[in-house]
């Protein structure tokens, strides 16, 4: 048995009537095709064969068109033997005297009709498909735009991930155009009645058996970052406390009144667990702090408040990236507030007096001091007395989120501002 590799595209039909009749006056016949990879196939060692000829003939609508021609060609000489794919249907005639089952290149393309049109179906088929692989991808590219290359700075293994995942698709679903704009372009210069010339592929042998093996690496690499992605990647590890806190930061007790308090109740506690604080980093932003602090304050004055103070820390490699990772902050908590404000009003939409039970006030870019860029989110739920807000600002190439409920808003930021100041 022998196994071979197309040397020949596969809308090059006379190619392949070629090779197969060469095989043949070798003394090679024809068993099969593989049902997996359409470009390979397997001959069998046939003294018989050396007198044959091969002919395709593009396959119709399906099984039963193929059995009805079938046994109308075997009257005239041919049998069916193989078919590739669902492109072509191959012939064999041992009959020298047998008739051509197309005497002018008119007909062969007026016999390619169907399966221009099944082409034209699977390649939309395929676009589809690439649209749900990457759907998340380009839904971030239609709906928040900077965040895909925030996202990109921040992460190795979702940069490597996306480009992996957009090389497998590009690299199944760019062929199937290909082949599909090359069979229309066969059939419209055959119907005009010009037969175009064959051309051998170069190292047909090795291409196709490194391309699949290229394609079974991207795939296997391509998981293995997903699974390294969802797990949250080996770039990444939890701080145990404050003493790792290694950047500018504040702390609770830093911006309360003198006197003040703190308590850690079961709600504080639940709400650390569930946001933990960690470090990560990237090539491109080689420090990535996020850490959170809640407690229950007993003021000076007897008032008892809820305090949290969240804070995202990064150094970029420089400036110009920095500037995008704040964009993408800034447009990022923006879609999270709208998210959050939907599902709040879906769970609770109205208290008694039909006031709204999340009110998303506003959002201010802002000229600060000390900064290169500065927006602020305020907000405030209805049944608190004093409004939250969020920061997202840059200095040079330090970029911060600092999320505050509780105290004075514009203290954390100053004290910050300041610790960024020394760092720079």
């Amino acid at each position: 048995m022998k196994k071979l590799w197309l040397p020949y595209s596969l809308w090059d039909i006379q190619g392949i009537e070629l090779w197969l009749n060469e095989l043949a006056a070798k003394g090679y016949e024809l068993k099969k095709f593989s049902k997996f990879w359409y470009g390979r196939a397997e001959f069998q060692p046939s003294e018989e064969a050396k007198h044959c000829r091969y002919r395709l003939e593009p396959i119709g609508k399906g099984t039963k068109e193929l059995r009805e021609r079938a046994a109308n060609y075997r009257e005239l000489g041919w049998r069916f033997v193989e078919q590739i794919g669902k492109l072509y249907a191959v012939y064999r005639c041992d009959d020298p005297e047998a008739p051509e089952l197309y005497t002018d290149p008119e007909s062969l393309g007026w016999a390619m009709k169907k399966l221009i049109r099944r082409q034209w179906l699977a390649a939309a088929a395929v676009l589809l498909w690439a649209g749900w692989l990457l759907r998340d991808l380009l839904g971030l590219l239609i709906t928040a735009p900077a965040v895909l290359p925030m996202r990109l700075i921040l992460q190795n293994e979702l940069a490597l991930l996306y480009l992996l995942l957009t090389a497998v698709v590009v690299s199944y679903v760019l062929p199937v155009f290909r082949r599909t704009v090359q069979f229309a372009r066969l059939r419209r210069r055959l119907v005009q009645g010009e037969v175009p010339p064959s051309r051998r592929l170069v190292c047909s042998q090795l291409r196709e058996p490194l391309s699949l093996l290229a394609g079974a690496a991207l795939i296997v690499v391509a998981l293995i970052l997903t699974f390294r992605y969802q797990i949250g990647g080996g770039n990444i590890r939890g701080l145990s406390d404050e003493s790792e806190w290694d950047f500018p930061h504040v702390t609770l007790s830093e911006i309360l009144p003198e006197g003040t308090e703190l308590k850690i109740r079961q709600e504080e506690e639940l709400y650390l667990i569930s946001n933990p604080s960690t470090f990560a980093h990237s090539q491109l932003a080689p420090k990535q702090y996020d850490t959170n602090q809640a407690a229950l304050a007993r003021l000076p004055n007897g008032e008892s408040r809820e305090v949290r103070l969240s804070l995202t820390y990064i150094k970029t490699r420089s400036p110009e990236l920095a500037e995008w990772v704040y964009t993408g902050k800034v447009q990022e908590w923006n879609q999270e507030m709208e998210e959050y404000r939907e599902n709040w009003e879906e769970t609770t939409p109205y208290i008694h007096d039909h006031t709204p039970a999340y009110d998303f006030l506003q959002e201010d870019v802002l000229s600060w001091p000390g900064l290169d860029q500065l927006t602020r989110f305020s907000y405030q739920f209805s049944d608190e007395n004093y409004p939250r807000a969020c920061y997202v600002g840059r200095l040079g190439s330090q970029v911060f989120v600092l999320s505050v409920r509780g105290p004075d808003l514009e203290i954390p930021l100053d004290l910050l501002l300041e610790r960024m100041g020394a760092a720079s």
